[in-house]
């Protein structure tokens, strides 16, 4: 009776300390705090294309990958063999695993210090987060208390996602979509079984089994796993006969390393997936044919091709090559962002904004003479490619040459500093001042980046719409007029023409389509330092750039040889699906005329041609082209004076003599400069005066001249200020002008 109460007795305590050791178990558990890096999932930044390809990531310090997914973004087998592999009861205990903790604590006592913890995956990703570095009794039990309450608040389902993303599986590869993509190239949805597997036997000892530095351990253990999963019943064993194929170290390199830069810097702080606009298969083509072209131009001093493709609709960038190579101190540099001289690429937004403010159309008659811009710039000479003067060019033709005097006419008459203002409102700003370029900014004297060029480019197959460039798909596209879609519409087909550029670049060059309309220019910097092309399809723009970035000048490499044979394999490749850009003649506000070829006037039957020309509604010429023929010769206005009696009139063509007597040469108010490396002999002016019906007498500060054998009356120059005046019968005139 006595041993029966002294058991009861004993029972009672045992279960009073049962509860007492439950409840002080519980307030433990409550107590313990969870840690505060839990609930934060860090990230790298992915940068991916359009389509979700990968083009690169950035980690920091010794994470060089981590992205994290959900549960059902991962293999089934992942789960399957990283259970059997660390945590084969995982659904079966609290978050301790007692039965193994048993063992656990006999080989820790028999050894006198922890040696074995028979962690379940609950306590290793507490361990992930613990700030302490022991491994003592007091740090395992907290450990323990710890993977009881966080069992409570997470479950199952979460604790194993937060695991798979976090542990580490090698080479800076943190969570299985980093280890999926880092050594298999492919998502961690996507593992074949065998890599599933493989990858799941890789966080017990990342170093030892680092599959690029030590293959052979990692494939022992990709072994040991296997075992693993046939102790628990596994009976697909035939998926895993051959261990799997990891992709080289390093074999996932940017294709698109200068674009990849500039996203970067603009996401740095962010983490995740940046969606870019970028097509990695017209990324890919045109590294290619940058590559194939290299070849050809390094023999010419050309060192450095940059591309840019955007769609010109919405300013999202395709395709961004900043330089020819990614190696060496050259290669990073960015010659989509370098400014760089405009050569005549800025001439086509000079003629838009003429013609959209009606000072001219596509049929004005401009002078392309060597005296031509002398009133308004008189220290300026600029020459064409050609070395030659055309003397009367439509403006639809100068710009289709690119010829030079007629563009710095046309900046004269719009003048230069609306003009540079209007660059700044289109997207251009140029690098510098106005007082920095002077009129010579329309002929490459101005720095341009391609980023801008390409896009405010865009915007003459866009119907004068300025889309700003989009490097990401979530970033809003803006767009800005930068002239009416009617200026627009004639600029693309002036720049479409292929007849209007003959002169320049024949019916064969790269800039010839012989059925799509592709507005695009070149330009050649002075020195061949720089040379361009840019134009657009139905929905891109292109941009091409050839040189070199510490300046030095190429080998006679001009726009046609260089970037345009580039430009047309990267346009050839989009013209399929893009088409040609749709130029609507009966667009409201346009109309048609036809016109002279010679004279850009109402065509008549004198006239050499017949050609239709756009224009805006009511800027159409009312005038007839007659006076420009007289018994079956052309004849010309007096300012091309000069250039008639010049060896570049190849039309044979006169000068009109009638009205008022006017000096044509020198023209009142000229200065002109003395070539102190020139003979003195060699420096002279020719006196030429329109109009007058009797002999010309010429008089110079009260001096009278006398013409030379062949009837020309020539003045060699003399510092000073000087008068000169015209006599013939009647009539006279006057011109003042100085000489420096």
């Amino acid at each position: 009776m006595r041993l029966r109460k002294r058991l009861a007795r004993w029972l009672l305590i045992g279960a009073a300390a049962v509860v007492v050791a439950a409840l002080g178990m519980e307030i433990a558990i409550r107590a313990q705090p969870l840690p505060a890096s839990l609930g934060k999932q860090r990230a790298t930044l992915v940068v991916v294309d359009r389509q979700g390809a990968f083009l690169a990531e950035t980690g920091d310090g010794e994470i060089r990958s981590c992205r994290p997914v959900g549960i059902a973004a991962v293999s089934p087998w992942v789960i399957r063999a990283t259970l059997a592999a660390e945590d084969r009861r995982f659904h079966s205990h609290v978050g301790v695993d007692f039965r193994a903790l048993c063992g656990a604590v006999w080989r820790n006592v028999r050894s006198g210090e922890v040696v074995s913890g028979a962690s379940t995956i609950t306590q290793q990703l507490i361990k992930l987060h613990s700030e302490s570095e022991g491994r003592g009794w007091a740090e395992k039990i907290s450990e323990n208390l710890t993977a009881l309450k966080l069992e409570r608040a997470w479950g199952k389902g979460r604790i194993l996602e937060a695991y798979l993303n976090r542990i580490d599986y090698g080479n800076g590869l943190r969570g299985i979509e980093a280890a999926a993509q880092g050594y298999f190239g492919k998502a961690a949805a996507d593992l074949e079984p065998s890599e599933a597997v493989f990858l799941a036997g890789l966080p017990q000892a990342p170093s030892r089994y680092n599959p690029w530095s030590n293959p052979n351990a990692a494939e022992a253990r990709y072994r040991k796993v296997i075992s693993f999963l046939r102790r628990d019943g596994c009976r697909e064993m035939s998926l895993f006969k051959k261990t799997p194929a990891i992709i080289p170290r390093g074999s996932r390199e940017g294709i698109a390393p200068h674009f990849v830069r500039r996203v970067v810097s603009k996401h740095a702080s962010d983490g995740g997936i940046v969606t870019t606009t970028l097509d990695s298969k017209l990324q890919e083509s045109v590294n290619a044919i940058v590559g194939r072209h290299f070849q050809r131009l390094s023999k010419l001093r050309a060192r450095q091709i940059a591309v840019l493709v955007m769609d010109h609709s919405n300013g999202a960038v395709r395709a961004w090559c900043g330089s020819s190579s990614w190696q060496g101190s050259d290669g990073q540099l960015d010659g989509v962002l370098i400014p760089r001289s405009s050569g005549s690429t800025l001439k086509p937004f000079l003629y838009l904004h003429a013609i959209d403010t009606g000072l001219i159309t596509a049929a004005t008659l401009l002078p392309d003479t060597p005296d031509a811009i002398r009133a308004e710039y008189p220290d300026y000479d600029p020459r064409n490619f050609d070395q030659r003067f055309w003397g009367p060019v439509r403006a639809r033709d100068a710009l289709g040459n690119s010829l030079n005097v007629p563009a710095v006419h046309v900046l004269a008459k719009v003048g230069a500093r609306p003009f540079f203002r209007y660059l700044l409102r289109s997207g251009i700003p140029l690098q510098g001042d106005l007082d920095d370029y002077g009129a010579g900014m329309i002929l490459g004297n101005g720095e341009v980046r391609m980023l801008d060029l390409a896009a405010a480019f865009g915007a003459f197959a866009n119907l004068g719409i300025h889309a700003a460039p989009r490097l990401t798909e979530n970033s809003p596209a803006r767009h800005t007029a930068i002239s009416s879609p009617r200026a627009a519409t004639i600029l693309a087909d002036m720049l479409s023409d292929n007849g209007a550029r003959l002169k320049t670049f024949g019916a064969r060059s790269p800039l010839a389509f012989e059925k799509a309309r592709i507005p695009c220019k070149t330009g050649t910097s002075s020195g061949f330092h720089d040379a361009w092309t840019v134009g657009a399809t139905g929905r891109h723009v292109v941009a091409v750039w050839v040189g070199n970035f510490d300046g030095k000048a190429m080998d006679e490499v001009a726009s046609v040889t260089g970037p345009a044979p580039i430009w047309r394999e990267i346009i050839d490749i989009l013209l399929p699906e893009d088409g040609g850009v749709e130029i609507d003649a009966e667009m409201e506000g346009l109309e048609k005329a036809d016109i002279c070829s010679l004279s850009g006037l109402r065509w008549t039957e004198q006239s050499p041609g017949n050609l239709s020309e756009l224009f805006l509604t009511g800027s159409a010429p009312k005038e007839y082209a007659a006076s420009f023929f007289r018994n079956g010769k052309i004849i010309l206005p007096p300012e091309f004076a000069l250039w008639c009696r010049s060896g570049h009139n190849y039309l044979a063509a006169g000068i009109a003599i009638d009205g008022p007597l006017r000096i044509i040469s020198p023209l009142d108010g000229s200065t002109f400069l003395i070539d102190p490396g020139l003979p003195r002999g060699r420096q002279q002016i020719e006196l030429i005066a329109a109009g007058g019906d009797a002999e010309m007498i010429w008089e110079i500060d009260g001096r009278k001249l006398e013409p030379d054998e062949s009837g020309n009356t020539f003045w060699p120059l003399s510092e000073g200020s000087h008068r000169l005046k015209a006599v013939s019968g009647d009539a006279s005139a006057e011109s003042v002008f100085s000489v420096k």
